[in-house]
């Protein structure tokens, strides 16, 4: 998983300050915070030596500039993310501060929300950017055509996920028009997956939680509202690579139920994806926009064989398309057959 424990220190040379501040900042943000006193004679003593914190709040007194100096001669790709809190509004002190590397600078009186958000954003920069050796697996579904059963699939893929394992499961509706995930599982969603794209930047692993509405499996969804319109072009590819992101370092699989389409966006989430599932019926439609799909994604996306799966839904044994047929069409040998039940699953 991403990183977990992120190290936050607080420091100053006014004891009773120190403690109430670093009280109310891991009160706001419910973290520890770890306080030390300046050590005004050698700065460099202030800090363990063989670590520095990930976050540093400087309650900075203009008295003492020897730690500001310290910071600013550390390399800097060792600094940690330094918030500076200042009582004074001394333009030379921010730019000192900023010549530290500061990612932020508060001056005077300083709402507490002020310094919360501040430090949830440096948390969740930490938490999204840390090399993450174990991630969830994404695995996308789309149909080759229009109308194959690849929400279906999806749906039902995610909810298997959820119901044979002790594993977190988030499945994601991104036909942003026309989704059915909510309709599938009978879940009314307060918040949709167009509201976590807009309010990503100020999401963290415990927000996000918020955005989902849970099945009685344990799935959780996040899917759009049918009362909503969203245009192409309104979703930020940036703000969706942050979402996915947030979601495989916070769940053991995300399944994404993908509309078909080529664009900027699904282009993202297909890069990510550890397993594609391709939906194709027997028919010669199906194969030819099902080899047009397989084509873009290794030649364009770079997507390996080995990552795309081939299923046949409604698979009919007397067809006169067999299954060597389709795999000689599409040139993917991972291939699954799903019976024909339609009366069942319309119902």
């Amino acid at each position: 998983m991403a990183k977990e424990n992120i190290s936050i220190q607080i420091i100053g040379n006014n004891h009773a300050k120190l403690t109430q501040q670093s009280n109310l900042y891991s009160s706001l943000i419910n973290q520890n915070i770890t306080a030390k006193l300046i050590n005004i004679d050698n700065p460099s003593l202030t800090f363990d030596r063989s670590e520095l914190p990930d976050i540093l709040i400087f309650l900075l007194d203009d008295t003492d500039l020897s730690t500001l100096e310290y910071l600013t001669s550390l390399p800097s790709h060792t600094r940690p993310a330094l918030v500076v809190v200042s009582s004074s509004q001394d333009n030379q002190l921010m730019r000192r501060s900023m010549q530290a590397g500061a990612r932020d600078f508060f001056s005077g009186p300083t709402e507490p929300n002020e310094i919360k958000q501040c430090l949830l954003q440096l948390i969740n920069e930490f938490k999204l950017h840390t090399p993450n050796p174990k991630q969830g697996t994404l695995t996308t579904v789309i149909n080759a055509k229009g109308g194959s059963g690849a929400s279906l699939i999806a749906c039902n893929l995610a909810h298997i996920a959820s119901v044979v394992s002790s594993s977190s499961t988030v499945l994601m509706d991104m036909d942003l028009q026309f989704g059915t995930q909510s309709l599938l599982l009978d879940l009314k969603p307060e918040h949709t997956v167009v509201e976590a794209l807009n309010d990503i930047n100020d999401l963290d692993f415990a927000a996000i939680e918020g955005y989902l509405a849970k099945h009685t499996s344990g799935l959780r969804l996040l899917s759009t509202l049918h009362e909503q319109i969203v245009l192409p072009g309104e979703v930020d590819v940036e703000h969706l690579e942050k979402l996915l992101n947030l979601s495989l370092a916070n769940y053991d699989n995300v399944f994404i139920d993908l509309p078909r389409s080529i664009d900027p966006l699904s282009a993202c989430i297909l890069d990510k994806s550890e397993h594609i599932v391709i939906v194709v019926q027997q028919t010669l439609a199906h194969m030819r926009d099902a080899k047009r799909l397989v084509k873009i994604l290794k030649s364009e996306l770079s997507i390996a064989e080995k990552n795309i799966t081939i299923v046949v839904n409604r698979f009919n044994k007397d067809s006169s398309l067999i299954i060597k047929d389709i795999q000689a069409t599409l040139e993917c040998t991972n291939l699954v057959k799903i019976p024909n039940d339609y009366e069942k699953v319309a119902t």
